[in-house]
C-alpha cells in the first residue's frame, strides 16, 4: 500500500496538514493543492492515485473539479479514483454527482478516511496502482 501518491485539495491550511499526517503516518504520499485550480496544474505531473477533494474552495469548487478530472484526455486522470470530503449537508450528492467514488463528512475521523482510502484504491482500475512499488 505504501507509496500511492494522494492529492489533497483544500482550502484550509489545517486541514491539508491533518489528512498529510494521516496519510504519511500510512504510507502514503501526499501531494497538497490549496485550490482547484492549483490542483489542475499539478495533477498531470504528480500523477496521483487517489485525490481527496473538499467541495467548498473560493474559485473552482470540488464538484467542478472533479468534473474537469473526470473530461481529462489523459485516462489515467480521468478515472482517477477521488473521495469528496466536505462537512455543508448536500455537499455528498453534489459530489458523487459529479463523479467522486465515495464522500467522508468532515470533521475527518482517521480511521474511516483511511477505510475509504484503502476501498477507493482496491476499486480502481490496475493501471491507477503506478504509484505504488511493485510487491
Amino acid at each position: 500500500m505504501s507509496g500511492y501518491r494522494i492529492l489533497v485539495v483544500d482550502d484550509n491550511h489545517l486541514i491539508r496538514r491533518l489528512l498529510d499526517l494521516i496519510l504519511e503516518d500510512a504510507g502514503y504520499v501526499p501531494v497538497d493543492a490549496e485550490s482547484g485550480e492549483e490542483a489542475l496544474a499539478l495533477a498531470p505531473e504528480a500523477a496521483p492515485d487517489l485525490c481527496i477533494i473538499d467541495e467548498a474552495m473560493p474559485g473552482m469548487r470540488g464538484s467542478d473539479l472533479i468534473r474537469a478530472l473526470r473530461r481529462s484526455s489523459d485516462p489515467r486522470l480521468a478515472r482517477v479514483p477521488v473521495i469528496g470530503i466536505s462537512g455543508r449537508s448536500g455537499a455528498a450528492r453534489e459530489l458523487l454527482a459529479a463523479g467522486a467514488t465515495t464522500f467522508v463528512s468532515k470533521p475527518v475521523d482517521e480511521d474511516h478516511i483511511l477505510a475509504a482510502i484503502d476501498e477507493a484504491l482496491a476499486c480502481a482500475p490496475q493501471e491507477l496502482g503506478a504509484g505504488a512499488p511493485a510487491a
